[in-house]
């Protein structure tokens, strides 16, 4: 059904805001049609009639689809569209379709009906086919009252992650001169950074050649004074920047007395380049850098920000995101996140990483500075499944982890961090034209595994994200042994180089222990009206379960039907199942994407299926 406000539905739509306004001036109850789109947290706003703006997130109903034709046709835009690294990117991940719905714009008349009634926005998300507005309470209820409205909801407003003090420094901090001495026998004088790359096997990377070049890093922190006037940072290869909180391309300010240093500090760590005295991790690798985190507010900040940096590192072509982001805790009276929900899709944030991974971005993530805290354990989005987000965490020059790491599992589990590197007295640039520091956090770790990361993807350009991630697993120090401080260990770059992909012995699926694979028609249409999976798992792993959810996150079916060899789950065999575009009461369900996810024994794998029925 197409929901735009075309001329014969306006008049609807101007009754139905009139109602809304005047059960709200009335202080009773609102419409039936206002009511059910309003979050209960929003009612109260808009039946007091407050003229004081409140952030809230407006989801749409669909992005303007007149009819299954019309969306087909738009998908082909935008795959037409894509930037050819975003394209390489997601051909070399397997991501299929290539395109689907939340690759498509927010459509641009919804936007202008929200403008029409003096709604202010600051945020646009494609993927949750939202926008972040500021309004009064009357405006809450006009924009209820508009039929391309779907839900209308407050925007989580949280704390973040804070740097460890600098009283975590180790006794490596004493040993300048010796770290600073330029080593020899290698092509590259690491100076100041030399042990903590040495530390993850990076050295050996850069002496074959590898150092990030053509790869593609998107940076997400709180801004980067002098990201382009330091003395290791003036030759970085910066394709684009964008500040997120303020609107507009550059991420520093110069005249601030808080915040745009953190980013600069962060970046440094992979794309330092003064040959002697600092070097980074990857500097050969092109960078976008995107401010998401406004530290002017102190703890607080908006996590719309870091969604709209992710889409943003899709679009433009990203094949990392580095995040020394993380974020747990809200402002009263907003109810705060509690360890339960850091399972990997709970959090807004961590479903937003999920669908970075799906486009093929591999996600790199602190793990937090929370392990000496209350708190305790990993925070969003570090908690994301770990073939699709590396969660870092930190040790100290000798590989002792640092008491300020977040300690895993995930709620539901699984073993986080994922790996770890030099958090303890790291080297980082001071944000100024020259100098440097040692900072502590897994703020710092993340951007040293990010560099890795690229080393890996250059030298071994044919690998899918999933497959670097378990690359670095399984060569790193504690492969055959993870535990809930370090996860997999220290990677090492140096075993990487000589790894190979142990796939013979599972031909019919992904070389993972838990697979699933698409093999029907997609997408469903009339004329295609089911479509196939194979899947299945280990026999460590236990019985599989499959289930559908839709775009949103929502589940629709919670138990996917299949045909089973009874022998097949305790076997590893493949098993197959079906699904028509239905929910379980057998009703069919709107056009649009569809997520079938594969569960077992804590692991989770997903394909994406857009249904035109």
């Amino acid at each position: 059904m197409d929901r735009r406000l075309l001329p014969g539905r306006r008049a609807l739509a101007v009754a139905v805001f009139v109602l809304c306004v005047a059960g709200a001036a009335r202080g009773g109850t609102l419409p039936r049609g206002c009511a059910a789109k309003l979050d209960t947290r929003l009612v109260a706003v808009v039946l007091a009639g407050s003229p004081e703006p409140v952030s809230a997130w407006v989801s749409f109903a669909d992005k303007g689809e007149t009819d299954p034709a019309d969306l087909v046709r738009r998908l082909a835009e935008a795959a037409a569209a894509l930037d050819p690294h975003a394209r390489a990117r997601r051909l070399r991940a397997g991501v299929t379709p290539l395109v689907d719905e939340l690759d498509l714009p927010v459509h641009a008349p919804y936007l202008e009906s929200l403008r029409a009634q003096g709604v202010v926005t600051y945020g646009v998300s494609r993927w949750f086919n939202r926008v972040a507005v500021r309004a009064t309470g009357a405006q809450l209820a006009a924009v209820a009252g508009l039929d391309c409205v779907a839900h209308v909801a407050p925007v989580e407003r949280a704390e973040r992650m804070r740097d460890a003090p600098g009283a975590d420094l180790d006794a490596a901090a004493a040993a300048v001169a010796a770290a600073s001495a330029p080593r020899a026998a290698a092509a590259f004088s690491y100076g100041l950074t030399e042990a903590q790359l040495t530390q993850i096997g990076v050295p050996a990377l850069h002496d074959s050649g590898y150092t990030g070049a053509g790869v593609r890093i998107c940076v997400l922190d709180d801004g980067f004074n002098y990201y382009a006037a330091h003395a290791a940072l003036q030759g970085a290869d910066v394709l684009a920047t964008r500040d997120f909180v303020r609107g507009q391309d550059d991420p520093t300010d110069l005249t601030a007395s808080v915040g745009f240093r953190h980013g600069t500090e962060t970046f440094s760590c992979i794309a330092g380049n003064q040959p002697g005295r600092y070097v980074g991790t990857a500097p050969g690798a092109t960078f976008l850098l995107g401010r998401t985190e406004d530290t002017a507010t102190e703890t607080r900040v908006e996590m719309v920000y870091w969604g709209m940096g992710a889409e943003w590192a899709d679009s433009a072509g990203a094949d990392i995101i580095s995040s020394s982001l993380g974020y747990y805790s809200f402002d009263s009276p907003e109810t705060s996140y509690v360890y339960a929900d850091m399972d990997g899709h709970t959090t807004v944030i961590s479903r937003a990483a999920e669908i970075a991974a799906s486009k093929g971005i591999l996600v790199v993530n602190s793990a937090g500075n929370e392990g000496s805290k209350t708190w305790h354990y990993i925070i969003a989005p570090a908690d994301v499944h770990g073939d699709s987000l590396i969660a870092v965490g930190a040790v100290n020059s000798s590989g002792t982890v640092a008491s300020f790491s977040s300690y895993g599992p995930t709620a539901d589990g699984r073993v986080k961090p994922d790996l770890a590197a030099r958090g303890v007295a790291a080297w980082t640039a001071l944000p100024a034209d020259t100098g440097y520091t040692q900072l502590s956090g897994t703020s710092f770790s993340c951007p040293l595994t990010a560099g890795l990361v690229a080393c890996v993807m250059q030298a071994r350009p044919r690998w899918a994200p999933a497959l670097v991630i378990r690359a670095l697993r399984k060569t790193a120090s504690q492969a055959d042994s993870p535990d809930d401080r370090v996860g997999y260990g220290i990677p090492d770059g140096a075993a990487v180089l000589l790894w190979t992909p142990d796939t013979a012995s599972a031909p019919d699926l992904p070389p993972l222990s838990l697979g699933l694979r698409l093999t029907g028609p997609n997408p469903i249409t009339p004329a295609a009206p089911v479509t196939r999976v194979s899947f299945g798992a280990g026999a460590a792993l236990g019985t599989p379960r499959l289930r559908v959810f839709d775009a949103q996150g929502r589940l629709v079916v919670s138990d996917l039907p299949g045909s089973r060899n009874p022998g097949a789950a305790t076997e590893g065999l493949p098993l197959t199942a079906t699904w028509d575009g239905r929910d379980e009461s057998g009703r069919l369900l709107r056009p649009g994407l569809y997520l079938i996810t594969l569960e077992a024994g804590g692991h989770r794998s997903t394909v994406r299926v857009v249904s035109l029925r």
